[in-house]
């Protein structure tokens, strides 16, 4: 089981950088994954099967409100594998090149400032071309 953490991530709010939501994760001791997300004076809770479903979930309910979280885990390239999602809770994914198998592994909640972070639908949409080039 992982532990609880709280963190700070960097955010584009309507396009401008410079500001911070504050993130604070649980898994429960059946496995269920949890995230809160501080923004505004308001409390975002989602629960998945791991933690990067649910930042998934956060970052949605962010892009209704034009905010957009600066990780790993919001990078168009990245998604985690099924092994990682099992042994890792999904905190660990793999930077994926078109035509190439991912070998790359990042914290999904690093900062990553300098990388291409776009909505869930384009991560996804980007995620299911990586798989049909690789032959998954």
């Amino acid at each position: 089981m992982s532990p609880p953490f709280s963190m700070n991530l960097p955010v584009l709010r309507s396009g401008h950088p410079g500001t911070f939501v504050h993130i604070e994760g649980d898994r429960s001791p059946t496995g269920i994954c949890s995230l809160a997300v501080t923004e505004s004076g308001r409390c975002y809770i989602c629960a998945a099967k791991d933690f990067f479903d649910a930042l998934k979930a956060i970052r949605l309910i962010l892009e209704a409100r034009d905010i957009q979280v600066l990780c790993n885990g919001s990078r168009e390239d990245v998604w985690p594998s099924p092994g990682s999602r099992r042994t890792d809770a999904g905190l660990v994914a793999y930077v994926c090149r078109p035509g190439k198998f991912a070998t790359e592994a990042v914290q999904i909640f690093e900062d990553a400032s300098e990388s291409s972070h776009v909505s869930v639908s384009r991560q996804e949409a980007y995620a299911r071309r990586w798989q049909a080039s690789v032959g998954r």
